[in-house]
């Protein structure tokens, strides 16, 4: 899907960016097809390297879903279970 990204440019520099990237489009995934639980694992460790405040973090799911419709939180709620699989 083709979107802009909820992410303030200023505050990130590019490798930062491109995580938080990897991350979002692995939420979207997570609705079309479902990831896998370790893939996700690891791209939710990077992207909060990248995005240490909780606000931040908080805004940037708020902000993801009124554009796509996909829930960032939510994505991590599962992860959490601990399934083989993240589908949503």
């Amino acid at each position: 899907m083709e979107f802009n990204y909820p992410i303030d440019y200023t505050l990130y520099n590019t490798d930062e960016i491109t995580i938080i990237i990897k991350f979002l489009d692995l939420v979207e995934e997570c609705y079309l097809s479902g990831v896998e639980l370790s893939e996700f694992k690891a791209a939710y460790k990077d992207f909060k390297s990248a995005v240490r405040a909780k606000s931040e973090e908080n805004s940037l799911y708020r902000d993801f879903k009124e554009i796509t419709g996909y829930d960032g939180y939510q994505a991590v709620k599962e992860m959490k279970n601990e399934k083989p699989k993240i589908k949503l």
